[in-house]
């Protein structure tokens, strides 16, 4: 059986699992791109406008610096992918799992059991959410972690519904745990 996440058992059912909306990602990669016009910019307008700095000891300090520049880029390029590609919600038919990466080296993996759910809320605010859908979903719990956030995921109405239905199931299991229940929509 194929494990999306540490601690996944064999009866846990997985309904969604999201990451930051991709416009997030969009944005992030645009402001890099913008780093990386600076350096492309640099090596138009430079030879031009400032020839001293390609002859002579000072070529050996510009060329130094624009490959310091150049490894930064790239190493904030693969930064930006592993951060979007490591965060993720998922949400099972047992539980609520929270992977955050918060560095390359540190990441923080919280769970919560659906029946400890207290209140789930979704907020969209901003042009940018409310034209491409996506918001921050919060979930209220009475347990040590009082709130779980999920940040700019896609369609948090949707997930609300289905933390919402999969806590109905759960509820009702408890109450009748021999009637067949009907499924959450996804």
């Amino acid at each position: 059986m194929h494990r999306l996440f540490p601690g996944q058992t064999a009866e846990e059912k997985i309904y969604i699992a999201v990451r930051e909306h991709w416009i997030m990602l969009a944005l992030k990669l645009g402001i890099w791109g913008i780093f990386l016009i600076v350096l492309i910019a640099f090596y138009i307008i430079a030879p031009d406008s400032a020839p001293v700095i390609f002859t002579g000891k000072m070529a050996l300090v510009t060329e130094l610096a624009t490959q310091v520049y150049i490894m930064f880029l790239a190493l904030s390029l693969f930064i930006i992918i592993v951060l979007y590609y490591l965060n993720l919600h998922i949400i099972t038919n047992i539980r609520i799992v929270d992977i955050d990466q918060e560095g390359l080296f540190h990441h923080v993996i919280s769970e919560l059991h659906i029946e400890k759910i207290e209140d789930v809320t979704s907020q969209t605010s901003g042009i940018l959410s409310n034209v491409f859908g996506f918001g921050t979903v919060l979930i209220q719990t009475a347990g040590t972690t009082e709130r779980f956030e999920f940040q700019n995921v896609p369609n948090p109405d949707k997930l609300v519904k289905i933390i919402l239905d999969l806590y109905e199931l759960n509820d009702a299991k408890e109450i009748h745990p021999n009637k067949p229940l009907a499924k959450p929509a996804v």
